[in-house]
């Protein structure tokens, strides 16, 4: 075997490390990207079937996602072929403007350490196919359109209309337009280095990019949407990500928050060493070819690091998977120059090697190996029908804070599809959307999850808070309505409250369901009501 059939076999054999996650159910946000998303495919104008504060790019992927296969399982394998495609494109920017090692050595450790059940808990099931997810391959898409040494115009129109797909997953993808800007005048195109031509490579990017917003935003006003996606999508998210720096600053959590993944995460301590020793390379030789590309890999992980702090500083696993890839890269780039030094080829392997044991086994939840193995035995027996889906589903959530519980949800979907007929609605008072995908019922309110109505968020708007559900519930009158006992609410947050107690405690809702409907059952997450 040639040390390149040898390298493509690693590389498809960590690949194929993510295929027992198939197995896995569908999360609570990607249900509801997902119910979301079946919406849009229904003909429904955003925001006015199924409520959500993303913008309406990640309902778009999801509805398509759907369309081509129906089932929860489209969740991993979605991002089973996003990490393939990353994998890919890695290799092609480091043949392009690194080297072929590099290339491919970022992506064998974009596909170890970046895969969910090395690094998160449940396998990972909270971080699969997120709106990152589709970022990620976005942004690495438009990094290598602008990698290839002879661009062409269409290069430049790709890269613009990436960015704007990325942009409408979430807006904070617009602070990658920094590492473009920074790629275009590093790398230019045919060794041209004329402003000229960077500006005029700019232009065409930019063009495009607004082309990109623009198309959507003009039919979203068609459709009357442009109200409820400035609330949703500013008015919420300003306040959700504002709320979270009470305590800190932005600028203190955008240089604590790196040190502070990297005790805990390989990739980004990997990626930061890389940074670091990419920097040095810089600073002594400034104007030598890898010492400037390893500038375009920074300004990448940069730009991350930012559109991660637009986020806020409430740290959920999902905002950091955005940047793996240019972690990826940037470790590869920064080490490699070390590697193939003929003067301490004996020394730095092993030193990386003592790193990257200390990285991955040290003691801990997050970067543990036997973990990583036990994770992937537990969803390839699910996978291969050795475990029972009642007693797999069992390990996901249940803990006494969790806002979601897949064998509640799946339990309750079963029981939803088998007593309701196609054409009833049905209603969940929580953070189980997923309920409503797995038992193909209709939502009985566009809001699907519970939390802008339990914050009374744009309350005094028509169409929003309670007031808004009350006259949806009593209009759909659905076949049955299930009250979340456990979501929101926390021991040591007493301003905030669960789902089924906000709705008992809300007159205009209680009276509406005293009046129609019946309690049935309870089980630890839900209170079932059905109407009589």
């Amino acid at each position: 075997m040639t040390a390149r059939s040898l390298t493509i076999a690693v590389l498809v054999a960590l690949w194929l490390l993510r295929v027992p996650s198939i197995a896995q159910p569908m999360a609570a946000d990607q249900g509801l990207y997902a119910y979301a998303g079946q919406q849009l495919v229904a003909g429904h104008a955003p925001y006015a079937a199924a409520w959500d504060q993303k913008p309406p790019g990640v309902h778009v992927v999801y509805g398509l996602m759907w369309t081509i296969w129906p089932h929860e399982s489209v969740v991993a394998v979605a991002d089973l072929v996003g990490a393939g495609l990353v994998a890919l494109l890695l290799i092609g920017i480091g043949r392009w403007r690194f080297t072929e090692p590099i290339g491919t050595g970022a992506a064998a450790i974009y596909l170890l350490f970046a895969n969910p059940s090395l690094v998160q808990r449940m396998s990972g099931v909270f971080v699969r196919a997120q709106c990152e997810t589709f970022i990620a391959l976005a942004v690495t898409a438009a990094m290598a359109l602008v990698a290839v040494k002879r661009r062409k115009t269409w290069h430049l129109i790709a890269t613009g209309l990436l960015l704007g797909c990325a942009f409408w997953l979430k807006y904070n993808a617009a602070a990658y337009g920094l590492a473009i800007l920074v790629a275009v005048l590093v790398w230019p195109r045919d060794a041209e280095t004329s402003w000229r031509s960077s500006l005029r490579e700019l232009g065409w990017i930019t063009g495009a990019g607004a082309l990109a917003v623009a198309v959507p935003l003009a039919a979203m006003a068609a459709a009357g949407a442009l109200r409820d996606l400035y609330l949703a999508t500013v008015s919420y998210n300003v306040a959700y990500s504002g709320e979270t720096f009470e305590g800190t600053s932005p600028l203190r959590y955008l240089f604590t928050f790196p040190l502070a993944r990297a005790r805990n995460d390989a990739l980004w301590m990997l990626g930061g060493i890389g940074a670091i020793l990419a920097a040095i390379r810089w600073v002594g030789a400034r104007r030598s070819v890898p010492a400037r590309c390893g500038v375009v890999v920074m300004s990448w992980v940069a730009a991350a690091c930012l559109s991660i702090l637009i986020n806020g500083a409430r740290e959920l696993p999902q905002y950091f998977v955005q940047a793996a890839p240019a972690l990826a890269m940037m470790a590869a780039a920064g080490l490699a120059p070390l590697l193939g030094n003929r003067t301490t080829r004996g020394v730095v392997p092993v030193l990386v090697s003592v790193v990257l044991v200390a990285a991955v086994l040290r003691p801990g939840e997050l970067g543990h190996f036997p973990k990583f193995f036990g994770n992937l035995s537990e969803d390839w027996s699910a996978l291969t029908g050795q475990t029972s889906r009642e007693s797999y589903l069992s390990r996901f959530g249940g803990r006494e804070q969790d806002k979601w519980v897949a064998l509640e949800v799946d339990a309750l979907a079963a029981e939803i599809k088998a007593t309701t007929s196609p054409d009833d609605t049905v209603y969940v008072f929580g953070f189980s959307p997923g309920v409503f995908v797995l038992s193909g019922r209709r939502s009985a309110s566009r809001f699907h999850w519970s939390r802008p109505v339990v914050m009374e968020f744009a309350a005094g708007t028509p169409g929003y808070g309670s007031p808004a559900l009350a006259a949806d519930l009593a209009r759909e009158r659905p076949a049955v309505v299930a009250l979340q006992k456990q979501d929101w609410g926390r021991a040591d947050q007493s301003v905030d409250v669960n789902s089924s107690v906000f709705f008992h405690r809300t007159p205009a809702l209680e009276t509406w369901l005293m009046a129609r409907y019946a309690l049935e059952h309870e089980t630890p997450l839900f209170e079932v009501w059905r109407r009589q």
